[in-house]
């Protein structure tokens, strides 16, 4: 285990109170790749301050991270609640969506997450990626060509591009 990981034991020893230690404990763990103590060092912050929308945000990141889609949908939930404004947090939920295959709601938090933040490359790949999935190519031709404007070496925009400009083109032979 790190120095910094066990420093910042001690630090919360001291004073287990204090939020940002465990934000920073959280952290810490995040960049060690121990994420379930990550998550509870995060739990443990926003129990300390449960309004706390970037904590939220991080705990639905991590649950992200785990592929446990339900519980980042929830913390999510609650990290927009408590700024509606946060707007990686938005994008963070179209991701936690587009992995359930729902994409309607994908598509809705995805145009939410655009309106506080239009250069956010992110949400525009996973609204490009939503409306590819339910066959609206025209709009994910749209979106997906918004993310290459910010981002041009986007990877994975690319390749949906491509899968929805072929889908497009073989949809407009049949018709």
């Amino acid at each position: 285990m790190s120095q910094d990981i066990d420093e910042l034991k001690k630090i919360l020893d001291s004073n287990p109170k204090n939020i940002n230690n465990w934000i920073n404990l959280a952290r810490a763990y995040q960049n060690y790749g121990q994420i379930e103590n990550a998550v509870k060092a995060f739990e443990k912050a926003i129990e300390l301050k449960p309004d706390e929308a970037t904590c939220w945000h991080n705990l639905g990141y991590l649950y992200n991270e785990l592929e446990e889609h339900d519980k980042a949908i929830l913390a999510l939930k609650s990290a927009i609640k408590n700024d509606p404004s946060l707007s990686i947090a938005w994008t963070e939920l179209s991701y936690a969506y587009i992995e359930k295959q729902d994409y309607k709601k994908t598509i809705k938090v995805c145009k939410k997450a655009l309106e506080l933040n239009p250069k956010d490359e992110v949400a525009w790949t996973n609204l490009g990626s939503a409306y590819y999935n339910i066959k609206k190519y025209d709009d994910a031709i749209d979106a997906l060509k918004n993310a290459l404007k910010l981002i041009p070496n986007l990877e994975f925009a690319h390749t949906v591009l491509k899968l929805a400009e072929k889908a497009k083109k073989n949809k407009n032979k049949i018709i």
